[in-house]
């Protein structure tokens, strides 16, 4: 039977042996972790996927193993971020968790058929990246994927009990199937999904403004890309403008004829703190806001000027508001 190929996204490459960058802090990563506990964590990660897979090479975050394994490479860079919000004293159990979860979703992997397109619909579901994620692993040839946000990637995955895993372009295709009929059935498997939603007010500039929020740690995002579906209620008279900072949370306010623009105080009051979410979670989407208008998304030029947020309408959202005159 053949693999289901794990998720590529996860892993690239690293050198066990004595190489430079052994214990070298992956770029970008160095004002998450310390030289000497960022050493603790690769010695923990060693130790743990050793248990099951012999390693060929350790290279600033990326463990690459020996061919003919479950794995090509394994990634360390979410350890990195998950490990430094919690106490040392758990970072051993974290650890092994994580590459246990890993070795058992390649045996979850191995009990399905890839072929078998009607016992495969229950596991779609779709996760979405910022575009530039693609480039260090090869760019996106070998996956499914489509742009619902200018700037990201909507990637169709499969959702195995362990593990999120992309559908690579050789499975799809012994499928016979269309991309628009897989992702919709996908995302009807993410609308399936429980959200935590709430509404919050706030004072900008001596307004009061509307602060819808859902939050989902692995469905979020990808529940935004349907939301007339999963909160109709937070759709105003012209739509919604949408933020989708990472993968766990989306932040909307509605563009409504009564308050036409609230949306301009949102983004202004946001904009720090969509950034902050997107700069300190591991699976960032986005700093950018959408406006959403059945059922699509337009990115909103915002700007800034001398200290000042400057918001642009999108040409529709501004014809509609003008029809309305």
């Amino acid at each position: 039977m053949k693999k289901i190929v794990p998720l590529l996204l996860l892993f690239v490459s690293l050198s066990v042996f004595a190489q430079d960058n052994y214990y070298t802090i992956p770029e970008g990563y160095e004002e998450s972790i310390s030289a000497e506990n960022y050493k603790y964590l690769v010695d923990l990660s060693v130790e743990a996927i050793s248990k099951d897979y012999k390693i060929k090479s350790i290279d600033s975050g990326e463990v690459t193993l020996e061919e003919g394994q479950d794995y090509t490479v394994v990634n360390l860079h979410n350890l990195i971020y998950r490990c430094a919000d919690i106490p040392k004293e758990y970072w051993q159990e974290t650890i092994s968790s994580h590459f246990a979860s890993m070795k058992e979703s390649v045996n979850d992997q191995q009990q399905l058929d890839p072929e078998d397109y009607e016992s495969l619909t229950e596991y779609f579901s779709i996760r979405i990246y910022p575009d530039y994620y693609f480039d260090n692993y090869g760019g996106t040839e070998n996956f499914i994927v489509r742009t619902d946000l200018e700037g990201t990637l909507s990637v169709l995955m499969f959702d195995l009990p362990s593990t999120f895993t992309p559908v690579t372009k050789e499975i799809f295709d012994s499928w016979g199937k269309f991309a628009d009929e897989v992702f919709k059935v996908a995302q009807q498997n993410v609308n399936k999904q429980e959200f935590y939603k709430a509404t919050q007010t706030f004072q900008v500039n001596d307004n009061e403004i509307e602060l819808h929020f859902a939050e989902n740690e692995d469905y979020a995002a990808s529940m935004a890309l349907d939301l007339e579906a999963n909160a109709p209620e937070f759709i105003g008279d012209w739509g919604s403008v949408v933020a989708i900072p990472n993968k766990g949370i989306i932040n909307v306010c509605e563009v409504s004829k009564e308050n036409p623009l609230d949306y301009v105080l949102f983004i202004q009051r946001m904009k720090s703190v969509v950034e902050q979410f997107y700069n300190e979670h591991p699976q960032s989407v986005s700093t950018d806001f959408y406006w959403y208008y059945q059922g699509k998304f337009t990115k909103i030029m915002v700007e800034e000027s001398a200290g000042e947020t400057k918001v642009f309408s999108p040409m529709g959202l501004t014809e509609l508001m003008s029809q309305d005159d």
